[in-house]
């Protein structure tokens, strides 16, 4: 190796300091470079905001009901094991932010976020006992997390909390607020309980005064109703339970075999059939009652009708008598769609005694309501002749002057006057709001021929509810009458859209 490429030796046999500095790695430098110069948020507890901790006076209490679900605390022990159960639920929701903090904010600025932005937010844990979809009792604590944010310091870690993890202080919070709520929730139950035992209810009419009164979201309600069932009379205990159906959670106490006669819509509950065919009443004519209530809308379906009637109730009431053909319409489920159409026109079963299929022409008459109460009058009246409003607005001659003389003209000339003085503007749109002030307008116009709302829904009779239902009945029924085509000139000035509707389904 020549001299040339030997690395120089000073005299006292040292390397230059460059050199000896490379020895040692500048990655242990860069880590700590990069670790006082990253920034980062840390979350904090603020156990201040609890309040005083202190232990509760009791460490149980024996309750008039049962627990079930995933909360069930053994603090709460139920007087008996027959008891009406309840739910318990807990739940963590955001109370409130604080205002924006100008001071922090301030700081956090000048020093480029070295002196960390803090901010708190406020959170309610909710402890709530429930039946029925009702509260009787609810422990809610409320916290702060405290937030210290920097954008190139870690100087939050100064705080001492979590990291980047605001959960895991609400976690915190949670373990801490499980004793608030057992202190809370007991004191409450020794404060209805002494005012339980004051009152006593004993009597229906002393229990139907507590229901309304103190006990209305008590702890105590689902015993009570409990109680008011077992004071049914032995020989009219469906009557009995019938009568007191409106209370709330009052059908959900009953033993299955009682639940079975009383669920469902009014009048058509296992009860009200079983009596109307000791009346007298027939089968057929009870089923076409039940198809006939089937609910148009899926939240009817959803919330009630025969929702809560399950098979085990249903054999309950087939083997109490009541006809298997009702029993096993008494259900959400649809019925065939020939089936309501055959229900809706009366006649149920053909001459040999079988559900028959309806006719086109029963179809049809499906589709228009034997009132005025729809959102479209019918021009024909249930006699099939033409609404003394549609006669006026006939000999009226609405339907060739308004629409397209008198409304079109008006509204176009109302326009070009309102928009004219506008360059380009007053020529291009006055035209198109013209015309639609046009249909405004001949619509009014026809209305007003055709003698006023009032009297147009005065001398209707039948009714649609929707354009299409309209135009199908319409034109099948009455398509080849030689007034038709007046009928639907003075209908469509009326109702603008059926133009549309009839040009569609052509």
């Amino acid at each position: 190796m020549n001299g040339n490429s030997q690395m120089k030796i000073s005299k006292h046999g040292r390397r230059p300091w460059p050199s000896a500095l490379g020895q040692y790695s500048l990655k242990p430098l860069c880590f700590l470079l990069l670790f006082l110069l990253s920034g980062c948020q840390v979350y904090q507890l603020d156990r201040e905001s609890l309040g005083s901790i202190s232990a509760p006076s009791n460490d149980s209490a024996r309750v008039p009901f049962s627990v079930v679900g995933a909360e069930s605390p053994s603090w709460l022990v139920p007087e008996s094991p027959s008891l009406p159960e309840v739910f318990i639920s807990r739940t963590t929701i955001k109370s409130g932010v604080t205002d924006f903090n100008g001071l922090s904010f301030l700081g956090y600025m000048l020093t480029l976020s070295l002196i960390p932005y803090h901010e708190q937010n406020r959170y309610a844990d909710i402890y709530a006992i429930q039946w029925q979809g009702t509260t009787l009792l609810e422990s809610r604590v409320e916290y702060a997390v405290d937030g210290y944010l920097s954008l190139y310091f870690p100087t939050p870690m100064l705080f001492l909390g979590s990291l980047n993890d605001e959960q895991s202080e609400q976690q915190s919070a949670r373990t801490i607020v499980e004793g608030l709520h057992q202190k809370n929730v007991l004191a409450e139950v020794e404060k209805q309980r002494a005012k339980f035992e004051s009152i006593n209810p004993k009597t229906v009419e002393e229990i139907a005064e507590f229901m309304a009164g103190p006990g209305k979201d008590s702890i105590y309600r689902p015993l009570v109703i409990q109680q008011l069932i077992s004071m049914a009379p032995a020989d009219q205990e469906l009557e009995y339970h019938a009568e007191n159906l409106s209370i709330p959670g009052y059908l959900t106490l009953l033993p299955e075999k009682h639940q079975a006669w009383l669920i469902g819509p009014e009048g058509l509950r296992g009860l009200d059939l079983h009596t109307a065919l000791n009346q007298g009443a027939q089968e057929d004519e009870l089923l076409i009652r039940i198809l006939n209530a089937y609910p148009s809308q899926s939240a009817d379906l959803q919330h009630g009708h025969y929702r809560h009637l399950t098979q085990s109730h249903r054999n309950i009431l087939k083997d109490g008598g009541l006809p298997s053909g009702l029993v096993d319409r008494m259900t959400n489920d649809e019925p065939p769609r020939a089936l309501l159409v055959a229900a809706r026109t009366g006649k149920l079963r053909d001459a040999e005694g079988n559900i028959r299929i309806p006719t086109e022409a029963e179809l049809i008459e499906q589709l228009v309501r034997p009132d005025n109460q729809g959102k479209y009058l019918s021009p024909y009246t249930s006699d099939d002749v033409l609404a003394e409003w549609v006669n006026s607005a006939i000999n009226a001659n609405i339907g060739s002057t308004v629409g397209t003389g008198l409304g079109a003209a008006a509204g176009a000339y109302v326009g070009e006057k309102a928009l004219e003085q506008v360059p380009f503007i007053g020529g291009f749109i006055g035209g198109a709001v013209g015309a639609e002030i046009g249909k405004s307008t001949g619509r009014e116009a026809a209305i007003s021929a055709s003698g006023g709302w009032e009297m147009i829904r005065a001398s209707s009779d039948r009714s649609f509810d929707d354009i299409e239902s309209m135009v199908r009945y319409l034109t099948a029924k009455y398509g080849h009458t030689e007034n038709f085509t007046d009928a639907i000139a003075a209908t469509g000035q009326i109702y603008p859209e059926l133009t549309n509707a009839l040009a569609q389904a052509q």
